[in-house]
């Protein structure tokens, strides 16, 4: 957006629309703010992977037939994931505030339905891929590690599911909001 007074103007002559230089800018900083989160997720789903390459190599795992299948799964289902944010971001660039207001909105319904899919189908399906790969390594792990250890292992994966699905919740629960809003805004 190179030129932001073209857009401005372009936004404030459109019949049915009380635009304001604030809600313009409030407009902007909403979609920014979605983006920057998604590719926050990005980073964190991409450390994921290299720390799970890591560790199938330190162990050794690519020799286990086993352990292949269960962190594929859990990487697979992590690049799935991935995909689908850098596709939903590729749609949110595409999203045209020069377009006249019911022309944005409509293409903000539909991002919205997108994005609709992608948190209440993908999200829990890539989640449920990493918990069966990764139920798939507790046998292994089991017969390989101290009985404490394998204890410890089982609960502490127990709770940091349940606390990242916490924060997945919330963070789905403002994006959606957000969106909303943003779709309700007249």
């Amino acid at each position: 957006m190179n030129n932001f007074e073209e857009l401005q103007d372009k936004w404030k002559s459109q019949s049915g629309l009380s635009a304001t230089e604030n809600g313009f800018e409030s407009l902007l900083k909403s979609v920014k703010s979605i983006e920057r989160k998604q590719k926050i997720m990005n980073v964190v789903l991409s450390t994921t992977i290299i720390v799970l390459l890591f560790f199938a190599i330190y162990v050794s795992g690519y020799k286990n037939s086993i352990f292949l299948l269960g962190i594929s799964l859990m990487i697979g289902s992590l690049i799935f994931r991935i995909g689908f944010e850098l596709y939903s971001l590729q749609r949110s660039k595409k999203l045209s505030f020069i377009n006249d207001y019911n022309a944005f909105k409509e293409d903000l319904t539909r991002y919205y339905s997108f994005r609709k899919i992608v948190h209440y189908m993908i999200t829990p399906l890539s989640i449920l891929v990493y918990v069966i790969g990764f139920v798939i390594l507790l046998p292994l792990f089991k017969a390989s590690l101290s009985h404490g250890f394998y204890i410890y292992i089982v609960v502490s994966s127990i709770v940091l599911l349940l606390i990242f699905s916490v924060f997945i919740y919330r963070q789905i629960k403002n994006e959606l909001l957000k969106l909303n809003q943003l779709l309700i805004r007249d």
